[in-house]
This record gives structure tokens, sequence and C-alpha cells, in this order.
């Protein structure tokens, strides 16, 4: 066993598992963000066995508010009366994409420090303004492109109609995890394609297994149809363009409406809730203000250093699954690597070989990755949590990790390039 880090040991005793929904999903038509919110809420709460009158504090996470677009006002108080949750103290936090594992971090720590013993923390995007605040998902057209806008800089293309990015610049997201890959373990350009292609391969390959993920066929099919024998000559073809020198359209994000929640509370009375709560063991943030390039490899590092250097001898090999952000592809490849999950230098041949799918030697993302199950923005975080939580409990489904799953690496990345380490632990 590991030792917590926390004066005050936290568990996890419920989460919420909503399927993932495109923006142009006609059953989203009448759907509000309210109900939307509340149904992960009570999910969670019915999954701890506790009622809204148990919970002593909510922590919120959304980046694309869908009042006001932005953080100037946040509707909490709204949210909390759908949710059933009026009056309870609540934190909004906004961080873009690593907005939910702050907002866990934050839930932890409220409970750690002795203030709190339940506490929801909960996700929820609906980014529909970016094209038109007033309409429903089901009518949105797509967003042609954004030049020196709200992501900037760099052009986006955005796709609602995809539910997918386009499109990214240079110096947008991960491509330089591409080209450091390349520089210091001397693979080709062609085998960094291949390797980004097999992993969308096998990420699609663990979407197709759980109906809550937002893409379910597997490109294996997809190539077959476009009249394709091999798989890997239909991802390299004209079929899936690269949007950047490395990155091709499978290889990024997803974006969706999402919601989904956690319930947290005191390891000393989680067993009063949870036959089978899951230990919090440590979590370490950092951010990286240079901003060209954007160095996600180093903050990979940093994070990586600050997590380790509190449990003396802990290896990336000791943990049964890890759950990590792919924005784009080079992500996963990278964070495996520099945690230590896959060996430094070696972990393309995992991917090349499928040994990352679920159901492999090193199962990653089986929640299928951001490249396939979606990716809601500040509340993204907050579903990976959960899925590790459900991973850890052998409650996923047909997407289920089949050896135990007992120590489990959450890596998240997003808004201020901040990256965030979490470690997770089956004590029972």
């Amino acid at each position: 066993m590991m030792k917590q880090q926390f004066a005050r040991p936290v568990s996890v005793i419920g989460t919420s598992s909503l399927p993932q929904r495109s923006f142009d999903d006609p059953k989203m038509a009448g759907l509000s963000p309210y109900e939307l919110w509340a149904d992960a809420c009570h999910q969670a709460m019915d999954d701890a066995h506790v009622k809204p009158k148990d919970i002593d504090k909510v922590v919120y996470s959304q980046f694309a508010n869908f009042i006001t677009m932005g953080g100037v006002m946040a509707p909490v108080g709204s949210l909390e009366e759908w949710a059933g949750l009026a009056g309870k103290p609540i934190t909004h936090i906004e961080q873009a994409c690593a907005g939910g594992y702050i907002a866990f971090t934050e839930a932890v720590n409220s409970v750690a420090s002795g203030q709190y013993d339940i506490v929801l923390v909960a996700g929820l995007e609906n980014p529909k303004h970016f094209n038109s605040r007033n309409q429903p998902a089901y009518k949105l057209k797509p967003i042609k492109e954004y030049d020196n806008g709200w992501w900037s800089p760099g052009r986006v293309l955005f796709d609602t109609a995809y539910t997918r990015f386009d499109g990214v610049s240079d110096n947008l997201l991960t491509e330089e995890q591409g080209k450091y890959y390349i520089k210091h373990y001397g693979i080709t350009e062609d085998e960094l394609d291949d390797t980004y292609n097999s992993m969308a391969m096998n990420l699609r390959y663990n979407a197709s297994h759980n109906p809550r993920a937002l893409m379910h066929e597997r490109y294996e099919d997809i190539a077959k149809k476009a009249g394709y024998d091999d798989p890997l000559e239909y991802m390299r073809s004209e079929h899936n363009p690269k949007i950047t020198q490395y990155i091709r359209k499978s290889g990024s994000v997803l974006h969706n409406m999402e919601a989904g929640a956690i319930v947290v509370c005191s390891a000393d009375i989680a067993k009063k809730y949870s036959d089978h709560p899951i230990q919090v063991i440590d979590d370490a943030t950092v951010s990286n203000t240079t901003r060209y390039p954007f160095n996600f490899h180093q903050m990979n590092v940093d994070v990586r250093d600050n997590l380790y250097k509190k449990h003396p001898g802990i290896k990336g090999s000791d943990f049964d699954l890890m759950i990590t952000t792919v924005m784009t592809s080079g992500e996963q490849l990278d964070s495996a690597e520099v945690f230590g999950y896959l060996p430094e230098g070696e972990g393309y041949k995992y991917e090349l070989e499928g040994k990352t799918r679920f159901d492999a030697e090193k199962p990653i993302n089986p929640h299928r990755g951001d490249i396939s199950f979606g990716h809601g923005f500040g509340c993204a975080g907050v579903c990976m949590l959960g899925e590790a939580i459900l991973q850890m409990r052998g409650e996923a489904g047909g997407s289920q990790v089949p050896k135990p799953v007992n120590k489990c690496l959450v890596r998240g990345m997003g808004g201020g390039h901040t990256t965030v380490g979490i470690i997770l632990e089956d004590q029972n």
C-alpha cells in the first residue's frame, strides 16, 4: 500500500457515468444544461448512497459558461437548486481543460483540511455559444475559422457538425511532442505517423466496446468500407489528412457536451456509505509560463518529479492503469513515457503492437481518450477520474481492464498550461 499524503485521508465514494453527447444530437434539443448537471450530480450521489443534505460543499468546474461565455458570472446558485443543493458552499473552477482535475484536487483538499466531511465535485460543459448562444444544439452550424479569437495564437478550425477540431497551428497544443520524440529517440517521421495512427486505432477499439463513448466504429471497419485491406494504409491516406506536420485528423480532440460528478469524503467514514471506496493517495500540479513553445513535455517532467519525490521508490511500472488527457496524439505517448508507465524511447512500439488497448498488456485510456471518447473542456477531468474509479471498482462495462486495477495514475492537462498528476489506489 502507498502512503496517503494528506493529514486527513480522503476516499472517493461515488461517481457518475453519463454518455457523451455531440453538439448536433437532436436528443439534446429539449435538455437544459441545468438538467444535464442535475442528472450527473444525482447519479453520483446515488452511487455514493448520500443525499443532498449530506453534502457539505460543492466544487463546480466549467470553462465555456453557457450563459455569459467565460467567467464573468457563473450561475452557481441556479445549478445548485436544480440538483437539490441550494445554499451549499460552492467554488467555481475555470481553468479550461485542466479545470476538472483542479476541481477534484480542490474537493480533496477541502476534505483533507478537516473543514468538510463530504464534498461533491461536478463538471458541466455545453459550449454551444461558440456558435450561437441562443440556438439549440441540433441547429448549430459549423464554425469555419477562428483567427486571433478566443483561442489565440494560431488558427483553429472548429467544426461542430463533426464535433472535432479540424486543424491546429504548428505552435498549438502538442505538435512539439512529436518533434521531441523524433529528435531524442531517432525514429522517422513515417514511424511516428504510424505510431499516432495506431494510437488512434487503439483508442477507437476501446471506444467500440463502450456505448458511453462519442465514437464507436472501429477504423479497421471504416477502412474496409473505403476499400482498404490494410487499415494503416487508410489511416495514411487522404481520408485522414494531416492537420499539422505530425497530427492527423484522427489524432485530434473531439469536443462535445458533457457532465460528470464525483463524491469524496473523509476516509474514516467512507465505509459508512460505500462498500468499495477508492483512496486518493496524492496529487501534484504545475504550470509553465512559457508561451512559445507550449512546452507540454517539460510540464509532464515537472509534475512527475513533484509527484514521485514524495513517494520514494515509486515507478511508473507500479501502476496497473494510466489515464491521460489526449488533446492530440503526442500527449499519450509523451506522458506515458515521462511517467515511466511505458519504457522511455520504446513506447511507440507498444502503440504499434496494440499493447495499450484496454484488454492488452499496458492499458492506457480504456475510456477511449479524448480523440474517441469526447472532451468536454472543464468537465473532461471529472469524467476521466470517474472512469478511473469505475475501472478500479471493476464496473467499467465492456471496456473493463481484465486484470485488477489496484493502482491508477491519472494525468491531466489544460488551461494556463497546467498539468496535473493524481494517484489513486484500491486499498480494500
